[in-house]
């Protein structure tokens, strides 16, 4: 077993993902992952990792191939590697391989992709996305109602400000954005929402420089949209004392006296569910697969220790309304 997938298992322990007894895969059964980033980050990757961690202790062959951010050849190369191989039952990909992908998918027609986080349409591979809007419209209504309730935040100065430090202008960092700014509006209509790109995913030291940018602007809460940058979001919101939602995965335990929730993308759930799917036969290639609030694909985790039951209430009733179709979440996405 290797040692990234023994800390995924680890990892998936600290999320409370339970580890189903195995094996339930086919002996010959095996999942690679080719990373354009490595693990580590507390988020995104490391959330990922925990699926191919159950799929593993589930009999499957897995392989996580980490590369260095700033390296794509690397990325390009390890994802022709595997493909070549004919080695592997399913290649995971995800973040920054669209074009990657586009181009080696249909070289290799009889191998199956699954891409996450990303959509392709081609006959063999699975797309899945994540509807971030719709959780991120939870941690929109929470930031707002955290800015203006002094007697449960008592960090907050009242002022209805909040903001967004985003890693770069794309359109699924839009679609945090949308929703977010929206669940905002919904609570307070005239609160003002700052949105701050780093410019990428990986620069923490600036993600904290412009969090605390941020919070010197007025922001009582500041919402971690950066990938592994992210880190220097929730740390520079905690040095200014001011409260941080995080993303991707439970990021209260990184600062527990700021971190008020986490706006999750549930994607080792979503990886584990694909690998089943594929070897049960039951997956639609060619098609896209969307995890929203109504199938858990996203959600709030709240830190218990700051957010009292009666605010939790209030923001569920608002998943509530978005679940049953009463709230439509403004997408970057047609």
């Amino acid at each position: 077993m290797t040692r990234s997938i023994v800390k995924s298992i680890a990892y998936a322990a600290a999320l409370g993902l339970g580890l189903m007894a195995g094996p339930t895969f086919a002996a010959d059964f095996s999942a690679v992952y080719v990373m354009s980033d490595n693990l580590g980050d507390m988020g995104f990757n490391d959330n990922a990792a925990t699926g191919f961690a159950r799929a593993e202790k589930e009999g499957v062959k897995t392989r996580l191939l980490q590369a260095s951010p700033t390296d794509p050849q690397l990325w390009r190369q390890n994802l022709e590697a595997v493909s070549n191989s004919g080695e592997w039952s399913v290649i995971f990909t995800g973040p920054n391989m669209h074009d990657n992908l586009a181009d080696v998918a249909p070289q290799h027609p009889d191998q199956k992709y699954v891409f996450f986080d990303d959509e392709l349409k081609q006959p063999n591979v699975l797309s899945v996305k994540y509807a971030q809007n719709e959780g991120s419209y939870l941690a929109g209504a929470l930031a707002a109602i955290a800015a203006t309730d002094k007697k449960d935040f008592p960090l907050t100065s009242g002022d209805p400000k909040i903001a967004v430090v985003a890693g770069m202008d794309l359109p699924v960092i839009q679609d945090f954005i949308l929703g977010f700014r929206q669940g905002a509006k919904t609570v307070v209509p005239d609160i003002d929402v700052q949105v701050i790109f780093i410019g990428n995913f990986n620069d923490a030291q600036k993600a904290y420089d412009l969090t605390k940018t941020a919070i010197q602007n007025g922001a009582n809460v500041v919402f971690n949209v950066a990938g592994p940058a992210g880190l220097g979001i929730l740390k520079g919101a905690a040095d200014s004392k001011k409260y941080a939602i995080g993303v991707d995965s439970d990021q209260s335990g990184l600062h527990p006296d700021y971190v008020i929730a986490s706006m999750i993308k549930q994607i080792g759930n979503s990886i584990y569910d694909s690998v089943k799917q594929i070897q049960d036969g039951k997956a639609e290639f060619g098609k896209l697969k969307v995890y929203g609030l109504a199938n858990e694909g996203v959600g709030l985790i709240y830190n218990d220790k700051l957010v009292p039951a009666d605010i939790k209430a209030k923001v569920d009733a608002a998943k509530a309304k978005v679940v049953s179709g009463e709230i439509k979440v403004d997408t970057a996405f047609k």
